[in-house]
This record gives C-alpha cells, sequence and structure tokens, in this order.
C-alpha cells in the first residue's frame, strides 16, 4: 500500500475546503442553519484542539516524554471527524436501511489514515490514539444531534459535485504547511526564534 497517499486522505488541505463542500451541502438538503453550525463547530473545534496541543508543545514544550506525545495527531483527528460525516451524509441523501454500516465504513478509513501516520513515523501511538478519540467524539456528537433531521435525496449530479472537490485535491496531492505555519506561530507567541522538537521532549526524560 501506497502509505503516501493514503495519508493525504487527512491532510487539511484535503479536507478544510471538503467541509466548506460539506456545509452547504447539509444546507441544501436539510434546509437547517442549526445543521450546519452545528457540523462547522464540530470540525471547528476539533481543529482547534489540535492546534492549541500543537502550539503549546511547539512553544512551550508542554506534552509528556513519557508517552512521546507533542500533540494530537492532526491527520488523525479531522479525518475521524470527517469521513464518518460524509459517509452519513451519502448514507442519508440515498435513503439507505442502515446508514450506520457506512458511518462505521468511514471510522474504518480514518483509522486506516490513522495507522498510515505511524507507518510514516509521523506520530507517536499516544498522539494518534489520542487523535482518532478526539475526532471520534466530535463527530459523534454531530451524529447524535443530528439523527432525527430530515433529509432530501441526494442526485447522482450533486453527489458527483460533492466528491469533485476532494477528487480534484487529491490528484493534485499537495500537502498543506499547517505544522510549518503553528511552528512559526508558536515560536513568536513564546519569544523563541525556533519551535521546540519532539528530540528536546525526550531528552527530559533521560
Amino acid at each position: 500500500m501506497h502509505w503516501q497517499t493514503l495519508t493525504f486522505f487527512g491532510d487539511s488541505m484535503l479536507l478544510l475546503p471538503s467541509a466548506v463542500v460539506m456545509a452547504f451541502a447539509l444546507f441544501y438538503n436539510t434546509s437547517r442553519f442549526t445543521t450546519v453550525i452545528t457540523w462547522l463547530g464540530s470540525f471547528g473545534v476539533a481543529g482547534l484542539v489540535v492546534s492549541i496541543s500543537k502550539v503549546l508543545f511547539l512553544g512551550f514544550l508542554i506534552g509528556s516524554a513519557r508517552y512521546n506525545f507533542t500533540g494530537f495527531s492532526g491527520h488523525t483527528t479531522m479525518s475521524t471527524t470527517f469521513w464518518p460525516i460524509f459517509f452519513w451524509f451519502i448514507a442519508r441523501g440515498f435513503a439507505l436501511k442502515r446508514p450506520l454500516t457506512l458511518v462505521f465504513i468511514g471510522y474504518l478509513f480514518a483509522l486506516a489514515i490513522a495507522y498510515s501516520r505511524l507507518v510514516l513515523h509521523a506520530h507517536s501511538p499516544s498522539e494518534v490514539i489520542s487523535g482518532f478519540l478526539l475526532g471520534a467524539c466530535c463527530s459523534l456528537a454531530f451524529l447524535a444531534l443530528q439523527r432525527k433531521v430530515a433529509f432530501k435525496p441526494i442526485s447522482a449530479v450533486e453527489l458527483i459535485i460533492i466528491i469533485a472537490l476532494p477528487l480534484i485535491l487529491f490528484l493534485q496531492g499537495k500537502p498543506a504547511t499547517t505544522q510549518h505555519f503553528l511552528g512559526t506561530l508558536a515560536a513568536k507567541i513564546a519569544g523563541m526564534e525556533h519551535p521546540h522538537t519532539r528530540q528536546q521532549l525526550l531528552s527530559l526524560e533521560q
């Protein structure tokens, strides 16, 4: 398996614009601003918590040397927030009898993306596991609040439009520079020239 390809499905370059498209699609299919706000809130909270955890480490060395934790895995968190809802949206739009089956597939896909972060040595197990749990909490909270919302049917054209953006971004394959941005931001906030590194954290355990 091409792990680098798989991990891109959790990149913010793909998921951020896709989340916005999902917001428009949710409003079109439910005609409810509360559903859109809840979705953007769930996705936004996930991203905010990840960003804060990374800034705290990169700027102030707040993490755990014992568990090799430098912040929640962003790819894992955002994947677990987005993909189950993406599949749920399709299941509801096509009025499938067992929409939770597709939701489960969404979580399996997010789990595969999470595993790719370990294979690529981008994160430690603690960062991936905590990221998966954080994303699951955000997506499950959204699903719980939307379980009784009425849906309009999804047309084939609408489905193509919804899938088109992630597909185009995937084919471009340009990862976001989120980590670099957060590192620069954290260093400025902390008044340092360079952000902290994982090696500095692990040296505290020695």
